[in-house]
């Protein structure tokens, strides 16, 4: 078994979905209905921006976490979107950007998500 194929933590995964507000215009949030899988998280490099901030004075009140979350194979077909949040160990944390979409041979082939917590 692949490596792409197992995962390393068990998640709740709130996906994007499209609503319609009062005025009647179609906007994208993250359901309120949650679905568990099995993805594989590690830690993400923080950007040059973030590491900065995480050297001022106000460090308790502005701090900057951020993971990769790797979706299996069998995961390939379902559609997350940047409005997902992601509940891991009772803690939410919110899809950051668009997908990265590794499109090399088959058995290689993976997405990938950055998630952050502030």
């Amino acid at each position: 078994m692949s490596l792409l194929d197992k995962g390393n933590q068990d998640i709740i995964l709130y996906p994007e979905i499209a609503v319609e507000d009062r005025d009647g215009n179609i906007r994208t949030e993250a359901s309120k209905v949650g679905t568990p899988m099995r993805v594989w998280i590690q830690p993400q490099g923080q950007s040059g921006t973030a590491s900065r901030r995480a050297e001022q004075d106000v460090e308790g009140y502005e701090t900057e976490k951020t993971y990769r979350m790797r979706l299996r194979r069998i995961d390939k077909d379902l559609e997350i979107g940047a409005q997902a949040k992601v509940e891991i160990d009772g803690k939410m944390w919110t899809v950051f950007g668009d997908e990265w979409s590794y499109q090399g041979s088959a058995r290689t082939r993976h997405r990938i998500y950055l998630l952050r917590r502030s």
